[in-house]
């Protein structure tokens, strides 16, 4: 070989170890400023991992978790599925805690596995004791009654019956001995999407749609992100609304990392980026109840599980979007909060990698400062049964922050332990950040987006808009730049999916995709029927003077038009950022003010609009002329007059009766809806009052309750 040749294959082999070891690093990026919904603990819980007398020290090895829901059996007994962990036994101990809660497996009240069925009437006079007794022990804390478990599994026709039939003849009898109480179903053991589809579509014809869809996760967690997003548009094709989801067991393929913090955080990185309402970690070890699912590494000893959970239980404030390496996948993943009132940001994560983690965090907010302290932290791992001695401070200094984002690298990384960066602010005010919210109150995910609403999109270099070539209406039809025209091919549904922002041209009610799923610089951006993938998936991100970045969620490139064309019909594709105006774009919502998009800063009312008669809103607001808004009025803006929404782009004033003003006029005025009135389960207090969750959205406590 020449010395010439020599030179090259040594460059070639150097150039691909540099691009190995950039690729092989894993990062995961916390955005400060999109906010998914309060901080509820939502995977702090577990089956039969709390029983009558285990963990016997609650209140230094239960309550520090801050437990959401525990899975407990009706009845535990000697003529029961098992003779502990009976469900109104626990709940008085849970009851310790506010806001825990019990979700009641009645199928558990029969003996042996599977159940042995004894007939329907002995069935229903067994759980109609148990609601009898439920009722006269006084506890509310109650999650819900689950009907049957893994029926896939464990029901048979030779019952008398098929399990349909079963489940409605069950749920009427509940509905009618304990009409308040919440339904969940049906529990199969493996997400089963034709399982699911034949259960919804019998409910939904017989009326016993359950309050909460729910079913385990134990099979793998590279395929569980595709299971929530295929559930959601199932609901959506059958005419369903959305339903809380509880993934009644969850746990890792190998079963023997029941409760690993490596594990672990896989899963409640995906739960909380897909706003699952309730997970709780299964129990394989049947032997070894009241350990928390694993998180006890004997009847009184920690495990490092429940440090890892301890961190999660900690957490506070609004929880925020962390985009990991790949979603589908079982790679490292994590969840992350930010307490705009404690000042600080918690990021938790762990599983696979290669030994080097990046965490990136971006719109940090202003009360971190331009100098935080960050501390990371690991706690290691042996195995479920090995005891630990809590977590080890890796590092704890000083970091700088620019424009608004910060970059840790993470080395010596494993796939079992635990890992926590806390980052705390230094007093100063970091102005490349996101400002801090006023009285720590709930905010859109994005300040220039309000979900559902409808834009257009002017690309900044070009100053055209992003419409559909030829005003097609059919799959894989090109996406490119045009002048305004003011056709609905030219305007685009902006919808917050809580894990990034779903865009839907109006005209063909189809979603902004990159073609076949590509991660490369160029690749095509047209419009497809929605299918909930993450290449239909968009991060927005605010970069100042009205403009904004559009990121796709799979490839992590930006709409870019290509070569930054300024002609009509220049071409539109996804690129990696490179701070040019062809990839920057003004969002201009076309269905209300522009001054209405960003909520908290609206203050100016347009010129005077006729009047109308009706007094059912502020007579102060109909002196000045505006019109009173139809029912159903969404609050967005709160001064002395009253309470103003917007109709057909138009200011109006919102009706005052008592069905649209039955919680805090604070939420209201923060454009959040007032929860039903039979609604009554608190899951966070503030300043604005009290909040609860309905239809997977934050909402505020009715006065009734």
């Amino acid at each position: 070989m020449s010395f010439k040749n020599k030179v090259i294959t040594l460059f070639v082999a150097f150039f691909l170890l540099i691009t190995s070891v950039t690729e092989a690093t894993h990062t995961l990026t916390v955005d400060c400023g999109s906010k998914i919904r309060k901080a509820t603990h939502c995977a702090n819980g577990s089956l039969y991992g709390l029983i009558e007398n285990k963990p016997a020290d609650y209140k230094s090895l239960v309550e520090p978790l801050h437990p959401f829901v525990f899975r407990n059996p009706a009845r535990g007994g000697n003529s029961n599925q098992h003779p502990y962990g009976d469900a109104i036994k626990v709940a008085r101990r849970l009851a310790q805690t506010p806001g825990a809660l019990v979700s009641v497996d009645l199928a558990d009240i029969l003996p042996y596995w599977p159940y042995q069925f004894k007939g329907i009437q002995s069935w229903l006079n067994d759980i109609g004791s148990f609601i009898d007794d439920k009722k006269a022990s006084g506890l509310t804390n109650w999650y819900g009654y689950e009907i049957w478990n893994e029926p896939d599994g464990t029901w048979k026709d030779s019952n008398g019956m098929n399990f349909n039939e079963f489940w409605k003849q069950t749920y009427q009898f509940i509905r009618q001995k304990d009409p308040n109480e919440k339904i969940i179903g049906p529990c199969i053991s493996w997400y089963n999407e034709n399982n699911i589809r034949s259960f919804l579509q019998f409910a939904k014809a017989n009326n016993c749609l359950p309050d909460i869809i729910s079913w385990h996760e134990l099979s793998g967690i590279d395929g569980m992100s595709s299971h929530f997003r295929s559930y959601r548009n199932l609901e959506k094709s059958l005419g369903i609304k959305e339903l809380p989801i509880s993934i009644n067991e969850y746990c890792d393929a190998e079963h023997e990392l029941e409760g690993q913090p490596g594990s672990s955080a896989r899963f409640i990185g995906k739960f909380e980026r897909y706003k699952i309402d309730t997970a709780m970690i299964t129990w394989w070890f049947v032997p070894q109840p009241g350990r928390l699912g694993s998180l006890m590494a004997t009847d009184t000893q920690k495990g490092a599980g429940w440090y890892f959970y301890k961190w999660y239980g900690d957490m506070t404030g609004d929880m925020v979007n962390v985009n990991p390496p790949k979603d589908d996948s079982n790679l490292v993943d994590g969840a992350a909060c930010v307490d705009a009132q404690q000042k600080y940001v918690s990021f938790i994560f762990g599983g696979p990698n290669d030994g080097n983690i990046n965490a990136v965090f971006k719109n940090l907010p202003s009360f971190i400062g331009s100098n935080p302290t960050v501390k990371i932290e690991k706690v290691d791992w042996r195995n479920k049964d090995t005891p630990s001695n809590g977590p080890n401070t890796i590092s704890e200094k000083k970091y700088n922050v620019s424009n608004g984002q910060l970059t840790i690298n993470v080395s010596g990384t494993n796939a079992s332990s635990g890992y926590r960066i806390l980052i705390t602010g230094d007093g100063s005010s970091n102005t490349g950040g996101n400002e801090e919210p006023i009285n720590n109150e709930p905010e859109p995910s994005s300040s220039v987006v309000a979900s559902g609403g409808k834009y257009k999109l002017i690309n900044r270099n070009s100053g055209k808009a992003l419409g559909v070539d030829g005003d097609s209406t059919s799959n894989a039809a090109n996406v490119h730049q045009w002048t305004d025209n003011g056709k609905t091919s030219q305007q685009w549904i902006i919808t917050d999916e809580g894990y990034g922002y779903k865009i839907m041209n109006v005209n063909a009610n189809k979603a902004l995709d990159v073609n076949e799923n590509s991660t490369k610089n160029g690749g095509n951006v047209i419009i497809w029927s929605d299918n909930g993938n993450l290449n239909q998936r968009w991060y927005i991100e605010e970069i100042g003077d009205g403009y904004i970045t559009l990121q796709n969620i799979n490839s992590g490139l930006l709409l870019d038009v290509e070569k930054s064309s300024t002609s009509d019909g220049g071409n539109v594709l996804q690129w990696e950022n490179n701070g040019n105006s062809n990839q920057q774009w003004k969002l201009i919502r076309l269905d209300a003010p522009a001054t209405t998009t960003t909520i908290k800063t609206t203050t100016t009312k347009p010129a005077t609009q006729p009047t109308n008669n009706d007094s059912s809103c502020s007579a102060n607001i109909l002196k000045q002329g505006y019109k009173c808004c139809p029912s159903g009025c969404v609050v967005v803006f709160t001064d002395n007059d009253g309470t103003w929404g917007v109709n057909n782009g138009e200011w109006c004033g919102c009706n005052t009766d008592e069905s649209l003003n039955s919680c805090s006029s604070s939420i209201r005025s923060l454009g959040y809806s007032c929860c039903s009135d039979n609604n009554c389960t608190v899951y966070a207090t503030d300043e604005s009052g009290k909040w609860g969750i309905e239809n997977d959205q934050w909402c505020g406590i009715s006065n009734k309750c």
